[in-house]
């Protein structure tokens, strides 16, 4: 006979592609990676793609626990290869150091070179990682002569680095520390031959990824369109650049010529930008100037990357500083004209086979630029060549097909203990954040994001109107006004229900009401907990919030399991326990300095929890040390910390033994898509009967 069957679940670790990304406001810079991300997950191979996960990840972030964990890194574009601005000189060499630790391959994806100075320390750490082992292909939109010539000229680099050394007095550079193969600088290309040799190291030339919007996004441009798009930049780009005759005065004259010029001949038009507040501060500026309402003849700034496209799509042409909306009309036949600022425009104009559409500095009279317009609208626009297209995609698929099959290949019968559940250990910070860019704005979006990437665990803030109604707010601070679009000095003391109700974050996402979000979590499956942080309310205030509260709680369900108050003062706990609110209590610790100030100290905190029968209690992340949470532990406190959106942090928080983590940028499900759940088991044994 045999006994009960044995059943056990395997886990495997699937091949996980690093997307590396560039994340601010500047939209264009969205686009690329959405595009960067579309053409990876067509490139992976048919029939093991499942196999595959793709993990966005903020260049800035330096969070290297994710890198790590990485075994393909992709950088998706832009300009990376530079070191005058944007401090890429720091992210891109600190990457490949931590993938030339762990034996990473690295891909950078059409991405930008921007001039080479060897007497530059930033532009020397550069040039060196550029040519570590672990990277393995380059393909670039623009200065690729640049990019052969000397950042991957193995012999001047080393050499540029010894003469650095001995001019600063330190000990010249061995071979050994250089840590280069000298004899293994090949490059290969256009073509990649199958089987490129370890060792050998792809570039190419490409056009930037962000031809494929039209796919990507799946919108096409209005065909019916009569307004001109004016796509306007912040007013010290060009000085910032190194063209100091284009001030801030000039541009203003300039655009005001042009908008005379446009209307002189027939054409409607508008203001729009990629998405910088200082660009759509400056397009105010202008209309301000003009005597033009804002209204009418300034498209609202937008705030996701589709806004962007959707309203570029909407022109009939396009004048344009900001060199993704160039590349965007473009990929939408649409004829754009360029006002250079950097010379990454004129390497596009020329790979698109337009370099009169983009206009030097010198060739900035607005009569010049509108007839350019007019010229190109009545040419129309080229498709974009197959080729070009091609040079993209083939690269990158080579690159995943070949370094992901090895990861593939080691990962097959390497069976790991079951992941654990951050279902149970991440909460959602303000109801969640949005594109790893936007947080702290407790919306019904953030909201059901969070729910669909598998938050259980979720924190709203919640304060009161001045008509006493309760709202999902970060408090009434400035910060808060002006994500709502509310001028700080009208409001100070806060909004009224129906002032805030109308309102946007970013002018883009919903506000919500408290009754609206208790309905919603009423809804809500699972055995879910949501935090509820009232801020530091006076008194009066406090009594208002906790009748406001108890009106939402009374509906016949028990809430109690579900709800929890987080509180910041000892008179707050005693009024919320006196009023029988259906809520847990979590007592907020402060940071050790703070407590020094009030002369609060560990034990004071532990016998009030005690007293109060508190079990739960919140910590910034300034407060997480060793010494606390040995006195938590010892105390039998549970706690949840504010708030990291590094793993390499919420990694560390976990082994101090912190029992929830709140995020805005991590969240359960792509933390879980980490591993595959395999197949199960059976394992019989025969026993004598």
């Amino acid at each position: 006979m045999y006994k009960r069957p044995y059943r056990k679940i395997i886990y495997r670790k699937k091949v996980n592609i690093l997307l590396v990304q560039i994340v601010n406001r500047n939209l264009g810079d969205t686009v690329i990676a959405d595009n960067a991300a579309y053409l990876i997950k067509q490139s992976l191979p048919y029939f093991t793609k499942k196999h595959y996960r793709l993990q966005l990840y903020d260049i800035q972030s330096e969070d290297y626990e994710l890198v790590r964990e990485a075994d393909l890194i992709i950088f998706d574009g832009g300009g990376l290869i530079k070191y005058r601005q944007e401090n890429f000189h720091i992210y891109v060499p600190a990457l490949l150091e931590c993938a030339r630790e762990y034996d990473i391959p690295v891909y950078f994806n059409c991405v930008g070179v921007e001039g080479f100075d060897g007497g530059d320390e930033r532009c020397l750490r550069l040039a060196r990682t550029l040519n570590f082992e672990c990277v393995k292909g380059i393909t670039v939109r623009d200065d690729i002569n640049t990019l052969r010539e000397y950042y991957l000229n193995r012999e001047l680099i080393f050499r540029l680095l010894q003469e650095n050394k001995e001019s600063s007095g330190q000990a010249a550079l061995q071979k050994d520390d250089f840590r280069l193969s000298l004899d293994s600088n090949q490059h290969t290309g256009p073509d990649v031959p199958a089987g490129t040799k370890t060792g050998t190291l792809f570039t190419a030339a490409a056009a930037d990824t962000a031809v494929f919007t039209p796919e990507v996004y799946g919108i096409g441009r209005d065909s019916q369109s009569g307004v001109i798009g004016l796509g306007i930049v912040r007013s010290r780009i060009f000085e910032d650049y190194g063209i100091p005759e284009i001030t801030r005065e000039y541009q203003l004259d300039m655009w005001q010529g042009i908008v005379r010029e446009l209307e002189a001949r027939g054409y409607k038009w508008k203001f729009f930008v990629n998405g910088l507040k200082s660009d759509y501060d400056f397009a105010l500026e202008v209309l301000e100037a003009m005597g033009r309402r804002s209204e009418q003849y300034l498209v609202p700034r937008p705030v996701e990357s589709r806004e962007l496209v959707e309203t570029i799509a909407s022109f009939q042409g396009v004048i344009a500083c900001r060199m993704h909306a160039n590349i965007i009309a473009y990929a939408l036949g649409i004829p754009s004209i360029g006002l250079v600022w950097n010379d990454k425009m004129l390497f596009w104009a020329r790979r698109i086979g337009y370099p009169e559409r983009f206009l030097n500095s010198n060739q900035f009279g607005p009569e010049r630029i509108v007839q350019c317009l007019a010229d190109s609208i009545a040419e129309g626009v080229r498709p974009c060549p197959k080729k070009l297209k091609t040079d993209i995609i083939k690269p990158l698929q080579h690159f995943i097909h070949e370094y992901g099959a090895r990861a593939l290949k080691k990962y097959r019968h390497d069976y790991l203990p079951k992941p654990r559940d951050w279902a149970d250990r991440l909460v959602a910070a303000a109801l969640g954040g949005i594109h790893m860019r936007y947080t702290n704005m407790n919306t019904r979006k953030g909201l059901e994001g969070a729910l669909q990437h598998g938050f259980r665990l979720l924190e709203a803030d919640i304060r009161m109107t001045k008509d006493k109604r309760l709202v999902c707010v970060n408090g009434w601070s400035k910060g808060s006004y002006e994500k709502l679009g509310a001028d700080p000095a009208q409001y100070e003391d806060g909004m009224d229900y129906e002032t805030f109700m109308k309102c946007r974050m970013y002018g883009a996402y919903e506000t919500m009401d408290a009754e609206e979000l208790f309905a919603r979590m009423k809804q809500a499956e699972g055995n879910w907990k949501m935090i509820l942080d009232i801020g530091k309310p006076d008194r009066e205030v406090l009594s208002d919030m906790i009748e406001a509260l108890r009106s939402l709680c009374a509906s016949g369900e028990d809430l109690q399991e579900h709800l929890m108050i987080r509180l910041q003062g000892k008179y707050d706990v005693e009024m919320v326990q006196m009023s029988g609110l259906p809520m847990q209590l979590m007592y907020y610790v402060p940071p050790k300095q703070k407590r020094e100030e009030k002369n609060l100290t560990l034990d004071s905190i532990g016998k009030f929890c005690k007293k109060r029968e508190i079990k739960w209690v919140s910590i910034a992340k300034e407060a997480l040390d060793e010494e606390l949470m040995t006195y938590l532990h010892k105390q039998k406190l549970k706690t949840c910390l504010f708030s990291y959106n590094r793993y390499t942090d919420v990694l560390k928080a976990l082994e101090l033994g912190t029992d929830w983590i709140a995020t805005s940028y991590l969240s359960p499900q792509e933390l879980n898509e980490q591993y595959e759940r395999g197949w199960t088991v059976v394992i019989r044994q025969r026993v004598k009967s």
